[in-house]
């Protein structure tokens, strides 16, 4: 449900950049490439295709929606898979060589966007290999990543209120934080819902 209304937030807020305006938001600090025919497509692919998975991941995560429309999951599970793995993913490492911040934050976003690809793909693999609990694994890493667009737009605020931090410090630092909170969330959160029960443990065939 959180997560639903997190997602919810970045869409509402990301919309506005489906007036194609170059003067709005993020756009206002890339004067210099905002007309790029390289940079200007990549973000608008970047941006659609994001708006698009973050609203369906949280679905795919709904055990009693999941159960009740099968077909939809599967549906729903491969716009958000290919529009990662054809879309998102490489709009997003394109973009990383523009990013503010310099070589660290270049650095971190190309990592973050083969993460991405890598743990989608993964996703994918397993499910098609029927290995149904290593493909929910890899879907909430996938997903972690994915909200790191959720997380940076919510760490900018919360860094920005401590004035003695720098605009470079704050633009690199949450660059990297953004995927490494999520990823490090979600890997306790994979260690608590996989966990063996005691009935398991204590199992002998």
């Amino acid at each position: 449900m959180i997560m639903t209304l997190f997602a919810a937030f970045l869409f509402a807020i990301t919309a506005e950049y489906l007036s194609f305006r170059s003067d709005i938001n993020f756009l206002q600090v890339k004067q210099d490439v905002v007309f790029d025919t390289v940079w200007r497509p990549t973000f608008y692919l970047h941006v659609i295709s994001g708006m698009l998975i973050i609203l369906i991941g949280p679905f795919q995560f709904l055990k009693k929606f999941r159960n009740k429309n099968l077909e939809l999951h599967r549906k729903l599970g491969k716009i958000y898979a290919y529009g990662i793995l054809m879309l998102g993913a490489p709009t997003g490492l394109i973009m990383a060589f523009y990013a503010e911040g310099g070589i660290p934050s270049t650095i971190s976003f190309i990592i973050m966007s083969l993460l991405w690809f890598i743990t989608t793909l993964m996703a994918v693999i397993t499910v098609v290999k029927k290995d149904i609990i290593s493909h929910q694994k890899w879907m909430y890493r996938s997903y972690a990543l994915s909200f790191a667009a959720v997380t940076l737009r919510l760490l900018v605020p919360l860094m920005s209120w401590y004035t003695e931090l720098s605009y470079d410090f704050i633009v690199v630092s949450t660059a990297w934080l953004s995927w490494i909170i999520n990823l490090f969330v979600v890997e306790l959160l994979i260690f608590y819902v996989f966990k063996p029960k005691k009935k398991e443990l204590n199992y002998k065939p």
